[in-house]
């Protein structure tokens, strides 16, 4: 079963959230904290990804099932969904196929639409980084620098960076399995069924995830959504800009 952290009393309607791609729960680990003594919060690893188990395949289906195994295993019966990026497309998948079982959905900075593979440069520069030849992580982010050139970007991909007791270097994440269903993960299904539950689209406004084109689209699955901006973000808004996009999401669900 799929790695998750408990924040706050999940006794009441929680607040399940879902990382990215090459992300882990710790992405949510502040706004969690800050947000566990008005709701609680139920954050998950998915598979292949923080210290979730290393297993086949990464279809959406397969990643939404394995979210409602532990909200099973919990008992959790009613929640509200958060999902970023790739999780946030698990979470549409989630929400499109178990609509009984979410009371809100909130998507960041993703469509419900394929992507360019616009990682395959830097899935290749960690897949071919020679770990047992590093010695220090100031080596692991110049070896990822000509390739992600921006430093945050280069500090977010290596949190996955791992080491054993012996010293040397791994991937926690399972990257060889992630590459190798990439295509997969940059694209989406199409579905043939719509939502209607409140829905909120949060989009990063230096971000080119979500277009103008996309509302239409959006629209067609998600018949009850709205879209808010937070002009300063990118496509990490709630790292980047956790206070704007805190207040967006406590709003939303209060209302």
């Amino acid at each position: 079963m799929l790695n998750y952290r408990v924040f706050g009393d999940l006794q009441q309607k929680p607040l399940v959230v879902l990382h990215g791609l090459l992300g882990s729960l710790e992405n949510w680990y502040t706004f969690a904290r800050n947000q566990e003594s008005q709701r609680g919060i139920l954050a998950i690893d998915l598979r292949n990804h923080g210290h979730s188990p290393h297993v086949e395949g990464m279809s959406f289906r397969e990643m939404a099932n394995d979210v409602i195994e532990v909200l099973d295993s919990l008992y959790i019966r009613e929640c509200d969904l958060m999902g970023h990026s790739m999780g946030g497309k698990v979470a549409m998948q989630l929400a499109l196929h178990y609509p009984a079982q979410f009371s809100h959905l909130i998507v960041v900075d993703i469509a419900p639409k394929p992507y360019p593979p616009r990682h395959q440069a830097l899935l290749q520069a960690m897949l071919s980084m020679p770990l047992a030849e590093l010695s220090s992580r100031k080596q692991a982010d110049e070896w990822l620098a000509p390739t992600v050139k921006q430093p945050f970007e280069r500090g977010f991909l290596l949190k996955n960076l791992a080491r054993h007791s012996d010293g040397h270097f791994y991937w926690q994440c399972n990257l060889s399995e992630i590459v190798k269903h990439y295509l997969k993960i940059s694209s989406f299904p199409q579905q043939h069924t719509q939502s209607d539950l409140p829905t909120l689209f949060i989009k990063g406004g230096q971000s080119d995830y979500i277009s103008e084109e996309d509302l239409s689209l959006i629209s067609a699955y998600f018949a009850n959504a709205q879209l808010e901006v937070i002009p300063t973000a990118g496509h990490l808004p709630h790292v980047q800009t956790p206070e704007p996009f805190t207040q967006l999401v406590t709003q939303f669900l209060a209302a």
